[in-house]
């Protein structure tokens, strides 16, 4: 991978994200990968006769990756073993600005395949751009070196009766053999998914070793998107490269269910749908008995219900796996795992094809009963396709298997305030959030005010006290003046730390409307929020 200079590699990027942008949808920025603990071993049960084919890249960037493969290429083989009961083939291919075939796709040359990749020496690679394109042509239409900057024939045949799957690993943007990466290389990308289509399933493992780059990661997750294969970001510093390659090969016999983030949600992750907090697919109900939602009484035992959806985009079959449900405190920015309470898991649910409702029990709902939520789906033929980190809304927005509601109903009487907390979080060391106020559907007929309390109110002073729509009316107290939109811009908070701000809901009339509370980032991401639906009665 690349030695050129660190200025020609922005001005490439640069050129490479407009390029992407022609050809593929924009997709939201990605946040840097947690390190995915250690896979155990695959379930006994096989998943019948495999065909795996691993294409890495060997560029100078990739050494700390290929030393992670290195340590962990005896289990991953015994996972092929294992979830092909024993009947597999391999092949290994590796690129730079050419293409090499260290093993044809064969049976029983494991020994040989795990020498190859032992052997594998990460060095060269000029300019940003590899080979990438032109190795999956390789292997996907069976092509010999004849004509091609190509060493060694990839002739073995993939049997019509095996999951074919290729693992591609690399951490650049397809060049072709010419070592520049231009827009008829994203469309020969996508014409390699296209190739494998129904019959090839291409998993790419992305290691970000120069950042987290979006023309990057919309190539590498349209190659799994068009083929039903899984895209995963993994480490920059290629620690769990072994393990993600695991995971990926999980999908012989993937299953996808996923859970809505939003009522256009398809399940095709990531998306740009807002907000995804709300998911309509997660409610709490008095009773096992279904309902409109209804806020968790405390003391009391209050119903979660979950509409899992089979099949997603990237699977289909019926799905076996534990669902888990967590809680937090209301508000936004919460922390993974650090913030989430752990309330009940319901095990062993078989998911047939269609939408199937589970209700797990929360017995002794705690105070003060305003809550945000979070529901899993874990499967070990459903993994997790992100990498995840302590962000829990990318985390959600990039995996369709978790699901966040931050719903509150609050009913309000005219003339008497009605208080609601609201807790502020921060992923994000080091940085600034914002705190918005939306009302997506209308004023509120009333008044709203918040009090930030003494730290906050403080800290929000000393860093200019910006803001939009907001009017002091105490010493921590604000009226949100503007009913469209307001805005504090610029809180200071620490990842370890949460503050609980209260709301203050006043009615002048009869009033049914919705009010989202959110915090954003420095660049005007989300974080994660809540939608309060306020009515009179």
């Amino acid at each position: 991978m690349p030695t050129s200079s660190p200025g020609r590699r922005r001005t490439v990027m640069a050129a490479a994200a407009a390029m992407v942008a022609a050809v593929l949808p924009a997709l939201p920025a990605a946040a840097a990968p947690a390190v995915v603990k250690a896979v155990p071993p695959p379930a006994a049960s096989p998943c019948g006769p495999m065909d795996v084919t691993f294409v890495i890249d060997d560029t100078g960037s990739m050494g700390p990756a290929i030393a992670n493969i290195k340590t962990g290429i005896n289990t991953i083989i015994s996972d092929v073993a294992t979830l092909s009961g024993g009947d597999f083939k391999l092949g290994l291919v590796s690129f730079k600005d050419d293409v090499r075939v260290f093993n044809d796709l064969a049976a029983g040359n494991q020994a040989a395949v795990t020498a190859a990749v032992n052997g594998l020496v990460a060095t060269g690679g000029g300019n940003t751009p590899e080979a990438s394109d032109e190795a999956l042509n390789t292997v996907v239409n069976n092509l010999p070196a004849l004509g091609r900057p190509q060493t060694g024939d990839f002739v073995g045949t993939w049997r019509s009766n095996a999951t074919k799957m290729v693992v591609l690993v690399t951490d650049a943007l397809p060049g072709g053999f010419d070592d520049a990466h231009t827009a008829v290389d994203v469309t020969n990308a996508h014409q390699r998914a296209l190739d494998a289509q129904n019959d090839i399933k291409i998993s790419s493992v992305y290691i970000p070793t120069g950042g987290v780059s979006a023309p990057i990661v919309s190539i590498m997750q349209d190659y799994a998107n068009t083929t039903g294969g899984v895209y995963t970001l993994a480490a920059a510093n290629g620690s769990n490269t072994a393990t993600t390659i695991q995971q990926s090969l999980r999908n012989c016999r993937r299953t996808d269910v996923f859970i809505r983030d939003h009522g256009a949600d398809t399940g095709v992750e990531p998306h740009g749908l807002n907000p995804i907090w709300t998911s309509p697919d997660i409610t709490v109900c008095p009773t096992a008995a279904p309902c409109a939602g209804a806020n968790p009484v405390v003391g009391s035992t209050s119903y979660i219900h979950v509409k899992l959806n089979n099949p997603g985009p990237n699977g289909s079959g019926t799905a076996t796996g534990n669902l888990k449900l967590y809680y937090t405190a209301q508000g936004g920015a919460a922390v993974w795992p650090t913030h989430w309470t752990h309330i009940n898991t319901a095990v062993n649910v078989t998911v047939p094809a269609g939408a199937t409702s589970v209700v797990v029990p929360w017995n002794g709902v705690p105070g003060p009963g305003h809550f945000c939520l979070l529901a899993r789906w874990e499967s070990a033929t459903d993994p997790m396709t992100f990498a995840e980190g302590p962000n829990t809304l990318t985390n959600t927005r990039n995996n369709n298997n978790i699901a966040w509601r931050n719903v509150d109903t609050v009913r309000v009487v005219p003339g008497k305030p009605t208080t609601r907390p609201f807790t502020l979080g921060n992923p994000n060391p080091r940085a600034l959030t914002n705190l918005v106020f939306t009302a997506p559907e209308g004023p509120f007929a009333g008044k709203v005010v918040i009090d930030l309390g003494q730290t906050l109110a403080a800290r929000w002073k000393e860093t200019g006290q910006k803001g939009e729509g907001i009017r002091q009316v105490g010493e921590t107290r604000f009226e949100i003046a503007d009913p469209k939109q307001a805005r504090f811009l610029g809180l200071t908070i620490d990842p370890k730390e949460r503050f609980e701000t209260k709301l203050e809901f006043t009615a002048t009339d009869q009033t049914r409307a919705v009010l989202w509370l959110n915090q954003t980032d420095e660049r005007g991401e989300d974080l994660g929020g809540v939608e309060f639906r306020l009515t009179t009665g």
